[in-house]
């Protein structure tokens, strides 16, 4: 009788140890799920390199995020990823930092400043301005596919909303993308037939970034991002990753949610050849590769 009381005791305790685990991964499953498309709807997406803040050369006249560097990405026949902001009268413009000190020497962030004030300035000695969202779209036109990175750490509605307003009659091919997961729930909840990546990294703070007073993120958030744990927010279509310092275990981690993963940024030669085995495509700040 006893030995058949311990028998049974180890079998319950094996059956609760098998649920717990089972419970354990379906919760896993269900954290980092993504949606996925059928290939007609985002073939485009591995169809030719991604030019990071357009085709640009900040030190020789053609500035990232300009119409500039946007004609020649389309000359080049290269998709296209560009970020948007807020100005302070509520126009939706293309520019990547929140402040405006390296790009115009103007102290303040892009949400200080009204479009009509930070057009009075150029683009580092060029002849270029911070273009508006509908005025590169004109210039695109559906020639190329545009990846359109929403960036915003606030709270999240009127600006998507306001972006998906500019979106609404674009006819060419585009995706929205953002390191904010809950910016993509809403693009799920509210414009669902706009693909969405999830960009994700390390979120290390570099020593410039804290000089600045940029804080790092508490490490449950790094914890939670890095490894695409709120995906259940945004239920991506694809997912946009930091190469630096990323296993190929890892890439092959991302790549079971059979999404397209797309790597950024690759800056040289060399960086391209030691990746591109292994991401469905690459953003690129060069067009420089073979």
């Amino acid at each position: 009788m006893k030995h058949t009381m311990k028998s049974k005791t180890k079998l319950f305790l094996r059956g609760v140890l098998l649920v717990l685990f089972a419970g354990l991964f379906g919760l896993y499953v269900y954290l980092r799920s993504a949606e996925v498309l059928s290939p007609s709807q985002i073939d485009w997406l591995t169809s030719t390199l991604i030019a990071h803040r357009g085709v640009h050369d900040n030190e020789n006249g053609t500035p990232e995020n300009t119409l500039a560097a946007f004609k020649s990405a389309i000359d080049h026949g290269l998709i296209i990823e560009l970020d948007v902001q807020s100005t302070k009268d509520d126009r939706i413009v293309v520019v990547h930092d929140d402040d405006l000190e390296r790009l115009l020497g103007l102290a303040g962030k892009v949400k200080e400043y009204t479009y009509d004030e930070i057009i009075q300035r150029k683009i580092l000695n060029s002849d270029q301005t911070i273009p508006l969202l509908s005025d590169v779209l004109d210039l695109i036109d559906g020639k190329v596919p545009v990846l359109i990175e929403i960036k915003n750490d606030q709270e999240v509605g009127e600006f998507e909303s306001r972006v998906a307003q500019i979106l609404e009659d674009y006819e060419g091919r585009f995706a929205v993308i953002a390191f904010n997961p809950y910016t993509l729930r809403w693009f799920r909840d509210n414009a669902p037939d706009i693909v969405r990546g999830q960009i994700s990294g390390h979120y290390k703070v570099s020593e410039e970034d804290k000089l600045k007073g940029k804080k790092p993120r508490v490490w449950y958030e790094r914890f939670m991002l890095s490894n695409l744990l709120v995906n259940f927010e945004s239920r991506p279509n694809f997912i946009v990753y930091e190469i630096k310092d990323t296993s190929v275990a890892r890439i092959r981690w991302f790549k079971e949610l059979n999404v397209p993963l797309l790597g950024y940024t690759i800056d040289n030669q060399e960086e391209y050849d030691q990746v591109k085995g292994y991401y469905d495509n690459l953003i690129v700040n060069t067009v420089d590769l073979d």
